[in-house]
């Protein structure tokens, strides 16, 4: 028996085609995985020109800051500020171990 293709509706997979298969055939069902389009541009695509940087620029200027509330501002505050303090500790232990 080949395999077949199908589509769900309503909970129940509709086959795509005939089936000659005899009554009473076990079978297995797993969903295809949707292949997602392309994403981006690649670089034979990258336009360096002038019209195209004002193109870019113009655009960049749309974008609007995200807007915060005070406890998220706290948060990514306290992140930033562990974050320095970890880089500068391991900067000190590699001075002390001579690490270059």
């Amino acid at each position: 028996m080949k395999p077949i293709t199908g589509v769900v509706h309503d909970g129940h997979v509709i086959p795509e085609g005939r089936l000659d298969w005899p009554n009473g055939t076990r079978v297995d069902i797993s969903p295809h995985q949707e292949t997602p389009g392309k994403f981006g541009l690649d670089e034979s695509e990258w336009k360096d020109d002038a019209a195209s940087f004002a193109d870019w620029e113009a655009w960049i200027q749309t974008i609007e800051p995200p807007e915060l509330t005070p406890e998220e501002q706290t948060a990514i505050d306290q992140f930033r500020q562990q974050m320095r303090r970890l880089n500068v500790e391991a900067v000190r232990r590699q001075m002390e171990e001579g690490a270059p």
